[in-house]
């Protein structure tokens, strides 16, 4: 018997490709360095998270970038080093995201913020004239909501929030961390990883 009704999806490296080591080579050369530490997946300052978080401004990143720079980088600089990272969003994925909304809810659950989101949802609306968001029955951004994942809290927000029942819902990121902090709210799970993607999910039987 088929449990899954509803899919929530995490967005960057799922369904939109990203390039985090093209935006560390962009501020490096603005002189902005060491912003992730030893292992390359955590920012060394807090302003990234709560960028992400929606604790402070766009404007309020941007001038703390501009004072960790040994140079004097303007705002644009700034801005384009970011948003580096942001690559394509391939239409196969987004023709995939069309056909399971035709079987299942889907939800969007992303960690991001005021800049990425204004860039990757210009650009996507753009290539290919619609609204990216409208894709789900509802998009829930951390800088939004004021929490991220792999906090648990961010789980049982979009789950009150939208009515779902956890055993029912199926949770889909690239990050095992994200991942095991879904499955303790008992919500089921599936990996991204070189080996699979999105599309795979309409041969599975969930």
């Amino acid at each position: 018997m088929n449990t899954v009704k509803n899919i929530i999806f995490d967005l960057g490296g799922v369904i939109m490709n990203l390039d985090v080591p093209k935006t560390i080579l962009e501020f490096e050369n603005i002189g902005i360095t060491n912003i992730v530490n030893n292992t390359g997946h955590h920012y060394t300052d807090s302003i990234f998270y709560d960028l992400e978080t929606g604790k402070v401004s766009a404007i309020d990143f941007i001038e703390k970038l501009k004072s960790l720079s040994n140079e004097n980088p303007s705002n644009t600089e700034i801005i384009n080093a970011w948003n580096a990272m942001i690559l394509d969003m391939p239409k196969d994925r987004i023709n995939s995201l069309s056909n399971l909304r035709d079987k299942y809810n889907i939800y969007l659950l992303s960690n991001t913020n005021s800049i990425h989101q204004k860039k990757f949802l210009d650009e996507v609306n753009e290539a290919h004239n619609f609204s990216f968001n409208n894709l789900f029955k509802k998009a829930y951004y951390s800088f939004e909501i004021g929490i991220r994942k792999p906090d648990k809290e961010v789980f049982d927000y979009a789950l009150t929030d939208s009515n779902l029942n956890p055993e029912e819902t199926l949770f889909v990121d690239d990050s095992l961390e994200n991942l095991k902090a879904a499955q303790s709210m008992g919500i089921k799970t599936y990996h991204i990883a070189d080996s699979n993607s999105i599309h795979d999910l309409l041969e599975k039987d969930m």
